[in-house]
């Protein structure tokens, strides 16, 4: 695993998350993905942002159902929310529901943001 050192200019590091799941999710299924991350706010710390959507078109997404999107101060903070007993049983779900995440994690700094340009 490469680690990225961060660079001066970075204001945040954000991490992006794809979840597929074998078929398409029922609505159970989709109730409990939402659930488990509308859990997160105030008692996971260290989370700055935290949306989580649904795909338009699942054809265009390849497969993929939902995403999440977080924004951090740090990759402490990313660490310690990965650690945290509350994601690790959301992950034990994920693997037992045989869904597939892809993960993606960035600084957002001045060679990330292309728009707007000030």
């Amino acid at each position: 695993m490469t680690t990225q050192t961060p660079p001066a200019s970075a204001a945040r590091l954000q991490h992006v998350v794809l979840f597929s799941f074998p078929a398409e999710p029922n609505a159970q299924q989709a109730d409990e993905i939402r659930s488990y991350v509308a859990e997160w706010p105030g008692v996971i710390p260290g989370i700055q942002v935290l949306r989580f959507g649904s795909a338009l078109f699942t054809d265009r997404a390849r497969g993929y159902h939902f995403l999440l999107y977080m924004e951090f101060d740090s990759l402490d903070d990313l660490r310690r929310y990965q650690a945290h007993p509350v994601h690790q049983k959301f992950l034990a779900w994920v693997i037992d529901n045989n869904i597939t995440p892809l993960a993606f994690d960035y600084y957002l700094n001045v060679e990330a943001v292309l728009l707007p340009k000030e």
